[in-house]
């Protein structure tokens, strides 16, 4: 036998583990009795609804017995015959899974019982049901009875209590007003859409003087590039004419570059070739912005004039290994490589070959180096294949480096590929325990010739 103390803080004898046999079993700690509902156990009123039974619990000594009555019960029954319930229940102990007061209903209302807990059934639960007694420290142990389904939700909350003098704040405060997440999704789209619409109703001669601020705008840059696309050659002009002397800024500016683009699309040769001559001095500089590198692209797609040409060839002659190894820059190089010819590209190569390490063994100027032999003429391709021969021992040792080696051998030319070998050629050993450059070897030995293989 074991006591439990209860809320109330009386002591109750609660039937030990052996008492309830096999019928008891364990939950979260808490021992659970499962007995049946029979038809013994049940009163029924003149219109067949379920009364509640008074059958009370006593304490003591002969709980145990009672306790060992209703496990036999059950276990006379057939299977399912019963519900599983907490044992102490039914004895008056307080359950450890009973609802805190107040919900539904339960814990509203105690009627004063001075005598010992007993069971509560009703009409509307199962054979049986899970006894909740829930009562303030310091008060009678008493029944709560849950309501009906159809009156849980009904009862109204208690009325908020007056602070009195000295009693200090009131129990109960009001719920702070929640922010509503739809409210402010609303209100932002609809500040969107009256910047969107700023520009509904204007007319292009109306910002005459202004279309350089309204290029920055993301709203003005959409409306100004509708009026580039209608072709009208007034507007066009309107605009080149305001852009022209801010163009090298506009190139670097988040929504000015969109504009930039669409310009060097519709706008005549004559005014394509002043774009890209009023932009030389700076083309360096905005090739390297992330915003200005799309515009120089865009600007190398649509030359169409060698004088315009040979004007972004001046401008970069100079700084083309700067550019490889940037990570916008690279982009503008390999544009070149692939919209001018052979000849309008020569300056690239001449950089390449000149500082073949600085771009070969680079993050991006391996990838650059590799597309300029896709984009090489025979000469240009020689050119390249020979300055990595000679730097093939250092290069082949390096994490970038050695893939500009492996391209040059999987490209299966034996004119590369031969004298590409040959300088590995005492060397084999201690290559091959590298990590890059052990690839390398793996793929000499197997593109090499048998004379070659032989010597390896």
């Amino acid at each position: 036998m074991q006591t439990m103390d209860d809320p109330s803080g009386h002591l109750h004898t609660v039937p030990s583990a052996s008492a309830l046999a096999d019928s008891s079993t364990m939950l979260y700690g808490q021992q659970y009795q499962a007995y049946p509902a029979t038809a013994s156990e049940m009163t029924y009123d003149a219109a067949g609804n379920r009364l509640s039974q008074n059958v009370a619990f006593p304490y003591g000594a002969n709980a145990s017995a009672l306790a060992a009555s209703r496990n036999q019960s059950f276990i006379n029954n057939a299977p399912g015959s019963g519900t599983v319930t907490p044992a102490g229940n039914g004895y008056g102990i307080h359950s450890p899974f009973a609802p805190a007061p107040g919900i539904y209903g339960v814990g509203q209302q105690h009627v004063q019982h001075s005598g010992p807990h007993t069971p509560l059934q009703h009409s509307h639960y199962a054979s049986s049901h899970i006894h909740v007694h829930t009562q303030p420290q310091g008060q009678a142990s008493g029944h709560t009875h849950a309501k009906h389904p159809t009156q849980r939700h009904s009862q109204q909350p208690p009325a908020a209590s007056s602070a009195q003098p000295g009693s200090g704040p009131p129990q109960q405060q009001q719920p702070a007003a929640h922010h509503n997440p739809k409210h402010a999704h609303a209100k932002a789209n609809r500040k969107g859409e009256a910047e969107s619409n700023r520009f509904a109703n204007v007319q292009l001669e109306e910002l005459e003087g202004t279309i350089f601020d309204v290029c920055k705008d993301q709203h003005g840059c959409r409306f100004l590039q509708k009026k580039l696309e209608d072709g009208q050659e007034n507007h066009v002009s309107m605009i080149f004419k305001e852009v022209l002397p801010h163009f090298s800024s506009l190139m670097t500016d988040p929504f000015g570059n969109y504009l930039c683009q669409k310009l060097l699309e519709h706008c005549s040769e004559s005014q394509r070739t002043q774009i890209v001559a009023s932009v030389a001095p700076d083309l360096v500089n905005v090739s390297l912005n992330m915003h200005g590198t799309r515009a120089v692209q865009k600007m190398i797609e649509s030359l169409s004039k060698q004088e315009q040409i040979d004007t972004i060839i001046d401008a970069l002659r100079e700084c083309v290994v700067m550019l490889i190894r940037d990570l916008n820059g690279n982009h503008v190089i390999q544009k070149c490589l692939s919209r001018l010819n052979g000849k309008n590209n020569q300056f690239i190569y001449d950089s390449v070959a000149a500082s073949c390490t600085d771009v070969a063994t680079h993050r991006h100027g391996c990838c650059v180096f590799q597309r300029c032999i896709d984009y090489a003429t025979g000469t240009q391709k020689m050119q390249l294949v020979e300055v990595i021969i000679s730097k093939a021992l250092a290069l082949v040792q390096d994490p970038f480096g050695n893939y500009v080696v492996q391209y040059i051998l999987d490209l299966n030319v034996p004119d590369y590929s031969e004298p590409l070998i040959t300088k590995f050629f005492g060397h084999i050993c201690g290559l091959s325990v590298q990590k890059f450059s052990s690839n390398v070897m793996e793929k000499c030995i197997r593109l090499a010739s048998p004379y070659t293989r032989k010597h390896l």
